[in-house]
C-alpha cells in the first residue's frame, strides 16, 4: 500500500457519523466555573470512543491523566517507533447565531461534517483511532511500541494533560523515532504564484509569551489633566512596541521551506530564491512586508487587550495592555521582555510576563522519519509540493520536545484561506474527503510502522 497513491473519495455515512457524534460532546476548555459541565462532556466523549473502537480498548493499554488518554500499543521488539498526538478539547463559540449549523450538533451533509473541533482537533483523534482499529482487525502489531496521546486541555496550554503524559513517558525513558501532531496542513492559493497544493510538514513551533504593560497614576478630574494620562501613557507604550518590532531573520527551517517550494514557483520568484545562500536577509525583509509571511521571519507582537479608565470626566488611576508574542527560534522569552523595556523607554510602565509562556521548540532536521511522512503525504495528496516549516501557534507537541528524534506537525487536510479562518472561528467544518485523507494517512503510517 505504501508505494501506491490513493485519493480518497470521502468517508461513508457510518464513519462520518462516528466523527460527528464526537463533535456533539461539548468538551470546551474553559475556567473552573464550567468544570462540572466539562467533566460530564469529556466522560461522554470517553464512552463514545470506547463504544466505537472496541479492539483499541481491548488490546491497547490505557492510562488516564485527568480526562487525557495515553494508549500504549506494545511492539514486537524493544523501543518506541512513534508518538501520535491529538487533543479532544475545543475552544468556546462566540456567536452561535452566525453558524450555518449549530456548532455542537455535529451535522453531516453530502460534503462536510460540521461542528466545533471538526478541524481542530477531534478529526485527528478519531482518524487515528479509526486507523488503529482497522489495523487491529487485520491482525497487525507494530514492530516497536506506538503511543497515542490525546490531551484534554491543549487549548489552555496542556499543563494538566499533555504535560503529565509527557512526564510519564519521560520517566519510562521513552525516546521515539517520530512524533506526529497537528499544526501543518495542505494549503491551496496561499503560496504566491504556486498553483499546486503545498503540504507543510512542520518541524517545530514558535514560542509564546504575553507581556502585561501597566501604569498607575494619582487620577483626578479630567478638567485638569497632566501632560499625559495613564491611558495615554499605556497607549504610547503599545505604539512603541508595534512601531519597533523585533528584528527580521532568515532561519534555517524557513530557508529550507522556501527551497523546497521553489521549483513550483514562477520563474521570477525562483530567481529571487536564488539569492538565499548569499542574501537571506534581503529575502527575509521582502517576506516581512506581507502579514502571511512575516511570521516566518520575525518574532511577532500582537497587542490584544487594553484597559483603563472608568468615566469620561475622571482621570484614570490605572491602565494596562496585553501584548502577545510568537517567538522565532533564536529569540527567547527573556529577550522579548528585554526588547519591550528597551523600546518602551519609560520607567513608569511596568512590564512583566502573565499567564503561560514557552520557548521556541528545538527544530529537528529532516531525516528518515520526515521522509516517511513526506512519502505518505505524497501518496494521499499526489500533486502536492512537500515542504517544511514551523508552526506559528502553540501545540501540545512542545511538552514532548525531548521525547522524539523527529517531530512532524502535519495533517493532510486540503484547506484554503477561508477554511483556515474557520479554525477557532465560525462554521468550522471538515470535508468528508479530507477526513478520508486523515484516516488514510494514519492507516498508511501504521502500515509502515508494523512492517518496517
Amino acid at each position: 500500500m505504501s508505494g501506491s497513491t490513493h485519493v480518497p473519495v470521502g468517508v461513508d455515512d457510518r464513519t462520518a457519523e462516528r466523527f460527528a457524534a464526537a463533535l456533539r460532546c461539548v468538551t470546551v476548555s474553559s475556567d473552573a466555573s464550567g468544570a462540572a459541565t466539562a467533566d460530564a462532556e469529556f466522560e461522554r466523549l470517553a464512552a463514545h470512543l470506547e463504544q466505537c473502537y472496541p479492539r483499541v480498548h481491548a488490546e491497547l493499554e490505557l492510562r488516564r491523566f485527568g480526562h487525557s488518554r495515553l494508549y500504549r500499543w506494545a511492539g514486537r521488539e524493544a523501543g518506541t517507533s512513534a508518538l501520535l498526538l491529538a487533543h479532544m478539547d475545543v475552544v468556546p463559540v462566540d456567536d452561535e447565531q452566525r453558524w450555518t449549523h449549530p456548532p455542537f450538533e455535529g451535522v453531516v451533509d453530502a460534503d462536510f461534517v460540521w461542528g466545533r473541533g471538526a478541524i481542530d482537533d477531534k478529526s485527528r483523534v478519531m482518524a487515528i483511532l479509526e486507523a488503529v482499529e482497522a489495523a487491529l482487525a487485520a491482525g497487525q502489531r507494530p514492530l516497536r511500541t506506538i503511543y497515542l496521546a490525546f490531551g484534554h486541555d491543549e487549548e489552555v496550554f496542556g499543563s494538566a494533560g499533555a504535560a503529565r503524559m509527557a512526564e510519564h513517558l519521560r520517566a519510562l525513558d521513552v525516546r521515539a523515532d517520530l512524533l506526529v501532531d497537528e499544526g501543518g496542513v495542505v494549503t491551496t492559493g496561499l503560496a504566491p504564484g504556486v498553483r499546486r497544493p503545498v503540504a507543510f510538514v512542520m518541524l517545530g513551533e514558535k514560542g509564546w509569551a504575553t507581556a502585561r504593560l501597566a501604569v498607575t497614576d494619582p487620577g483626578g478630574h479630567s478638567s485638569m489633566p497632566g501632560r499625559q494620562t495613564a491611558v495615554g501613557r499605556i497607549a504610547r507604550a503599545v505604539a512603541r512596541i508595534q512601531d519597533r518590532p523585533m528584528p527580521v531573520r532568515m532561519t534555517p527551517v524557513t530557508a529550507d521551506m522556501l527551497t523546497r517550494i521553489g521549483p513550483a514557483m514562477p520563474a521570477v520568484s525562483r530567481a529571487a530564491l536564488g539569492l538565499l545562500p548569499h542574501a537571506g536577509g534581503a529575502v527575509a525583509r521582502a517576506m516581512a512586508t506581507r502579514p502571511q509571511t512575516e511570521a516566518l521571519v520575525r518574532t511577532t507582537a500582537a497587542p490584544t487587550v487594553i484597559r483603563g479608565g472608568v468615566k469620561a470626566n475622571v482621570l484614570p488611576q490605572s491602565a494596562e495592555a496585553l501584548v502577545n508574542f510568537r517567538i522565532l527560534p533564536g529569540d527567547s522569552v527573556t529577550g522579548v521582555l528585554e526588547h519591550c523595556r528597551r523600546v518602551v523607554r519609560d520607567s513608569g510602565v511596568s512590564i512583566e510576563l502573565v499567564g503561560m509562556s514557552s520557548e521556541p521548540s528545538d527544530i529537528s532536521g529532516p531525516g528518515p522519519s520526515f521522509d516517511l511522512v513526506a512519502d505518505i503525504a505524497r501518496a494521499v495528496v499526489p500533486d502536492a509540493v512537500i515542504t517544511t516549516g514551523i508552526v506559528p501557534g502553540a501545540t501540545d507537541s512542545r511538552h514532548y520536545d525531548d521525547l522524539a528524534v523527529t517531530r512532524c506537525n502535519f495533517s493532510p487536510m486540503i484547506l484554503d484561506a477561508t477554511d483556515l479562518g474557520r479554525i477557532h472561528g465560525t462554521d468550522e467544518r471538515l470535508a468528508r474527503t479530507d477526513y478520508a485523507r486523515l484516516i488514510e494517512f494514519n492507516r498508511r503510517l501504521i502500515d509502515r510502522l508494523t512492517t518496517s
